[in-house]
């Protein structure tokens, strides 16, 4: 595992007036800045929590689990496509322009060009691919229909990713709702109206079209000047984008890996079970991914400038998130079958135990996604690609075997997917904690995650005792039962609950 360095037009460049700016400010205000960033992040994916449990659960009760699988497995496949559409630029696009902000344009423009063109090259490497697999007809016009998809989605994140490197979160996080909120808007009708998988797929491209468009022209605000494509921007691109291509590539091969295993080694019905249970995961870790998408940019910089504080700034990060993942993780074990029953107990029962081996994989990704992160900003992308490597390995020695192991005994495949999926994220844990650059890890950081477990521990008896009388009133007794108890142990800080306090102080005066 090799460290890699920045290229050096980056070692080189000089930092910019915001950059001095930020290095010359108190070490509370880069903390601040981010809980600033990941409030925006964090109130936009809870607001669309509810868009997005009703869109799935519509889409999931009117076109059914094998429907519903088809989605999932183009999803994958698309996702794998993406990978050279976009070339590791979501992690290199907002480094870049964080430390080069006034080449953001040529950096924005060059970025699109490239996708632009392999967009077209891609669409005929899919066609190839799903013959290869096999596919049948629905499986291959679910693929046809989510690249482009796909390809818009690419395009906004783009234009997203430029806000990220001049650390505003505002703009990515109102595009996010509005794109959920249309979503559910013209997917309503639809499916009452009879559309089954294609028309779905078709609105869906509407969607992300207009909200491209819409994101392009709020990019007037940052005043970047007209968009270019430079070669010497494209080199840049490809020097920190491809090691994080191939932390990518890791990542969509596990992906793909388990979604095919289960096609071939389990019924359809088994696929469509495994969707939503990932579906009610992805609500569950978006706390986690709204700090990431506001952290990274932040440690890219400190990385350059302050060490110290970017240990910090990641112990913080590390803290805050292990506090939200005891109670997601014991929510999703205990409580599982609240989750399912939105989309229909009947149809997707065999989720339920999907969620409950899953909680520790929830307990697990609230901390590899910070630590990832951290090991990412340090430049040590080539390391935490091979970390994520292993993980496809150790997926393709155990689902041949896990799958049909379950499928067997009780009918149900993709609890061994869901095992494995825990081993690899244990592992990506352990792995992170020695790659993770000196300072991070600390007695007061280790102290804090035993105190959030604690807390924890007290959480899920309460629910555990209650859950038998009434969900109504275990659920709410739960949560308060592990608020208290991190407020007594001294899990919850005072010092952080006055931080959100005053940031939210400061945002809401500001509005009125």
């Amino acid at each position: 595992m090799q460290e890699t360095s920045p290229p050096p037009s980056e070692a080189t460049a000089p930092p910019t007036e915001t950059a001095e700016a930020s290095a010359a400010a108190p070490p509370g205000g880069n903390q601040r800045a981010l809980l600033r960033n990941t409030l925006y992040l964090t109130m936009a994916q809870a607001a669309t929590v509810p868009l997005a449990v009703v869109t799935n659960a519509l889409l999931g009760r009117y076109l059914g689990p094998e429907s519903f699988g088809h989605i999932y497995l183009a999803t994958t496949l698309c996702s794998f496509a993406v990978l050279a559409l976009e070339w590791g630029q979501q992690g290199a696009l907002p480094a870049l322009i964080a430390r080069e902000r006034p080449r953001a344009a040529a950096y924005l423009g060059t970025s699109l060009v490239w996708r632009g063109a392999m967009a077209i090259v891609i669409s005929g490497v899919l066609a190839v691919v799903c013959q290869l697999l096999g596919y049948n007809g629905a499986q291959k016009w679910a693929v046809a229909l989510s690249f482009p998809v796909s390809v818009l989605v690419s395009s906004g994140t783009a234009f997203k990713d430029t806000f990220r490197g001049f650390e505003r979160t505002d703009i990515p996080a109102l595009a996010h709702v509005t794109q959920q909120f249309l979503g559910l808007l013209v997917v309503v009708p639809v499916l009452l109206l009879g559309g089954r998988l294609r028309s779905v797929l078709l609105v869906n491209m509407a969607v992300g079209a207009l909200i491209a468009v819409a994101l392009r022209v709020a990019l007037r605000s940052l005043s970047l000047g007209k968009l270019r494509f430079e070669r010497s921007a494209l080199k840049s691109l490809f020097a920190i984008g491809t090691p994080f291509v191939l932390f990518d590539l890791a990542m969509v091969l596990l992906t793909n890996v388990n979604a095919n295993f289960l096609a071939k080694l389990s019924p359809p019905e088994v696929m469509g079970w495994f969707s939503v249970s990932q579906r009610l995961i992805g609500l569950l870790i978006f706390p986690a991914s709204a700090l990431i998408g506001a952290l990274y940019p932040t440690l890219c910089r400190l990385q350059a400038e302050d060490q110290p504080e970017f240990a910090r700034v990641t112990r913080n990060a590390l803290y805050g998130t292990s506090l939200l993942a005891v109670p997601a993780a014991v929510g999703c074990g205990i409580f599982a079958e609240i989750g399912v029953a939105v989309f229909d107990s009947a149809k997707y029962a065999g989720a339920i135990a999907h969620l409950r081996v899953m909680s520790a994989f929830v307990f697990l990704v609230y901390l590899s996604m910070p630590i990832g992160t951290c090991i990412l900003a340090a430049n040590r992308q080539r390391a935490w690609a091979l970390v994520q490597g292993a993980c496809v390995v150790l997926s393709l020695c155990c689902s041949p075997f896990l799958i049909p192991y379950f499928q067997k005994l009780n009918g149900n495949g993709a609890i061994g997917t869901c095992v494995t999926l825990v081993l690899s994220e244990a592992f990506v844990v352990g792995c992170g904690v020695a790659l993770a650059p000196r300072g991070v890890f600390n007695a007061e950081l280790f102290k804090s995650l035993f105190l959030a477990a604690l807390s924890g521990a007290a959480m899920a008896v309460v629910a555990w005792l209650l859950k038998p009388i009434s969900l109504f009133l275990a659920v709410p007794a739960a949560v308060v039962t592990y608020g208290a108890v991190a407020w007594l142990t001294g899990a919850l800080q005072p010092a952080t609950i006055e931080m959100i306090k005053g940031t939210l102080a400061r945002r809401l005066g500001r509005g009125r």
